[in-house]
């Protein structure tokens, strides 16, 4: 019964509001430098350490409270995303070795690699950075998602991702200097859409209510 309360009491929804506001950095960081106001660079540097510490502690805490809904949540919201990432880019690969699309689906990552650590793009430095941010980026994103939803249908994980696509058009241009055309839109959306029902199918089998 206290174990009962526990779980209803006025934690939850604090720790829910730190988690997702962690794991949102990433994403910030991308629109934040679309928009103007600050440099990728800063806003990774300044804000991504002390929210992945945070995001630790607040999973540790949650642990050491017995509040075992928010850790599940975490916790399979990490496995997810970091699954979900993994369709997303086997699904943009497929497009690009069937011949699909006539650009490659992966030249964003040494991108973000270089607005980061200041790298040329060739740099095996800028490489490993810009695809580590690609993986932070997608479990945040699932995080995100899962301790908000929880075991929704997963039809609520792909309405998230086609979110999440309008977003990443939307920041794209101006971050990438990229044109906006039929090839983009079509891996964009064969990406999410690949990226959704794996987080929505996840999160219902392995999301304890």
């Amino acid at each position: 019964m206290m174990r009962a309360a526990l779980l209803q009491g006025p934690r939850r929804p604090a720790l829910t509001l730190i988690g997702v506001a962690c794991a949102s950095v990433s994403g910030l960081a991308i629109l934040l430098h679309a928009a103007g106001w600050l440099p990728m660079y800063f806003a990774i540097d300044v804000l991504g350490p002390p929210s992945l510490v945070l995001l630790v502690l607040v999973g540790i805490y949650a642990r050491r409270i017995d509040e075992t809904l928010f850790l599940n949540r975490l916790l399979v919201g990490a496995g997810a995303g970091l699954a979900a990432t993994g369709a997303y880019d086997i699904a943009r690969l497929a497009l690009r070795a069937s011949g699909a699309i006539g650009f490659d689906p992966f030249r964003t990552h040494p991108i973000f690699g270089m607005l980061i650590t200041g790298q040329p793009l060739t740099s095996s430095t800028a490489l490993a950075v810009g695809w580590a941010y690609h993986l932070w980026n997608g479990i945040g994103f699932a995080i995100m998602y899962t301790l908000v939803a929880g075991p929704a249908h997963p039809g609520y994980a792909l309405a998230w991702a086609m979110l999440l696509e309008v977003a990443w058009l939307t920041a794209l241009p101006s971050t990438l200097n990229f044109q906006l055309n039929p090839d983009l839109l079509l891996v964009s959306v064969v990406g999410h859409t690949a990226y959704g029902i794996t987080l929505g199918l996840l999160a219902r089998r392995f999301i304890r209510a």
